[in-house]
């Protein structure tokens, strides 16, 4: 076997090329419809933002997709009031704080996805979130569990072992006594 030395080497990996007509990315990303309502339930604004998914919410899906990692079975939507969306966040350090007396609801609103279709997954029906008092919103998160005593419902929490925060929004929402956010998110590939 010939000994090769550095240069003939360098000269041996520069040939190879990829063929770029046959790359594929996966290329997730999705879309937050934010329907703002007054008290009788008239439209003052319809908004949407695309979102980013975080580092831990990518892990999640190539971990559960590919690797056998327990499904998460139910998501909800996190309310932001601080904060600004990153990659680098996560379900235990989100970086945001999140609105807890000043949304009506006890827990966090359920996504309710259905199945994939045409590569998009969403909410056949909005979420609501009704403002208790002043609601300032800085952000939406997504977030799950993959076990039934996870607390990925449950407004404020971070100390979920095996929650994932799936993706993160900025928006500029503020909102008045009894006034609603009709929440719609579509993830896509």
């Amino acid at each position: 076997m010939e000994n090769k030395d550095y240069m003939d080497v360098v000269e041996d990996v520069t040939l190879i090329k990829l063929d770029s007509k046959m790359l594929e990315t996966l290329g997730l990303g999705g879309v937050f419809t934010l329907t703002h309502k007054d008290k009788n339930g008239k439209i003052l604004s319809v908004t949407k933002h695309r979102n980013l998914i975080t580092n831990e919410g990518k892990d999640y899906i190539l971990d559960a997709a590919l690797h056998g990692a327990t499904n998460v079975a139910d998501w909800y939507f996190a309310i932001f009031t601080s904060g600004s969306a990153a990659a680098g966040n996560t379900y235990a350090t989100p970086n945001r704080t999140e609105a807890t007396t000043t949304v009506n609801e006890s827990t966090r609103p359920a996504w309710g996805e259905g199945a994939s279709s045409g590569q998009s997954v969403t909410n056949a029906s909005a979420a609501t979130v009704t403002a208790n008092g002043s609601l300032a919103v800085t952000g939406i998160g997504v977030v799950g569990s993959p076990s039934a005593d996870g607390d990925a419902d449950t407004k404020g929490d971070t100390a979920c072992a095996d929650c994932v925060l799936l993706s993160d929004v900025d928006v500029a929402k503020t909102l008045a006594t009894t006034e609603t956010l009709d929440i719609t998110y579509a993830i896509n590939a």
